[in-house]
């Protein structure tokens, strides 16, 4: 079962963080870069949120998430749910909504127990997928001691946890569309042509090959979820030395249901 742990953050003064789209992770790159600043040693709470993801159908209309406070000091927690949408780029839109049931609202973990927030939906779509997050925040606490003049913020660290709602029947499709390399820059556009959404942990794989097929250029992009009927173009600058001896980019998407593929020929035209 996936689990997200709040990791440990003895030594670092905190600060607010928020993390969206389900990845935590560019909000603890930041604590871990001010750790390397930290004038004074500060605590914030440490929790686990488990499972990391909630599917729906109309034979699972409702599930459980489980908090559990591990470290030493009470905490309170915020739980709100939002719609989760994306616009015509591709970047995630959130708006209030009554379509989802939780309880409780808030609560409060003393060190060392667990609770569990019950989740379910009023309806089950009949043709493409709902998306929905739920937002778990815990709240500040009072210090326990004075802190010393410049300490006395706090870290925020809000979980995004991705609500899927199935229709009774569902599949995964898409297409790697307008892929063009120009002035060195790879642009090209996802597109989910499913009912449900694409789920790429891995990102988008970009190979160059020179005619001999020899790899001489690789990297990826970062893009994780495409909603269900959306699309999101994305771009990837290549450095001009390597572009020069490009004859052919390869291009791949690995989703949960499908991998999408498409190949590039170009010239030194395309470099220019």
């Amino acid at each position: 079962m996936n689990t997200f742990r709040k990791p440990r953050q003895g030594g670092v003064p905190p600060r607010t963080a928020t993390a969206f789209n389900g990845a935590p992770w560019h909000a603890l790159a930041l604590l871990a870069m001010l750790a390397a600043f930290a004038p004074m040693p500060a605590l914030a709470g440490e929790y686990i949120v488990s499972p990391m993801r909630i599917n729906l159908d109309r034979d699972a209309k409702s599930a459980v998430v489980t908090l559990t406070n591990s470290g030493s000091d009470p905490m309170t927690f915020q739980i709100a749910a939002m719609e989760w949408t994306q616009d015509a780029d591709g970047r995630d839109r959130y708006a209030q909504t009554g379509e989802v049931i939780f309880f409780p609202k808030i609560l409060t973990l003393p060190p060392g127990e667990s609770r569990v927030v019950r989740v379910g939906v009023q309806a089950i779509p009949a043709s493409s997928e709902r998306t929905f997050r739920l937002f778990v925040e815990p709240l500040p606490q009072p210090a326990r001691e004075p802190l010393a003049p410049g300490a006395n913020i706090s870290v925020n660290l809000r979980f995004a946890l991705p609500i899927f709602v199935k229709p009774p029947t569902h599949a995964g499709a898409g297409e790697i569309e307008d892929a063009a390399l120009r002035k060195g820059v790879l642009t090209l556009t996802l597109r989910n042509t499913g009912n449900e959404h694409l789920r790429m942990d891995d990102g988008v794989a970009v190979s160059g090959r020179d005619t001999q097929g020899n790899e001489v250029f690789a990297d990826r992009i970062d893009s994780r979820y495409i909603l269900a009927g959306m699309a999101k173009p994305v771009s990837l600058s290549i450095p001009k030395e390597a572009c020069a001896r490009i004859a052919t980019v390869e291009i791949t998407a690995r989703a949960e249901q499908v991998t999408l593929r498409r190949k590039l020929d170009v010239d030194r035209t395309s470099c220019e």
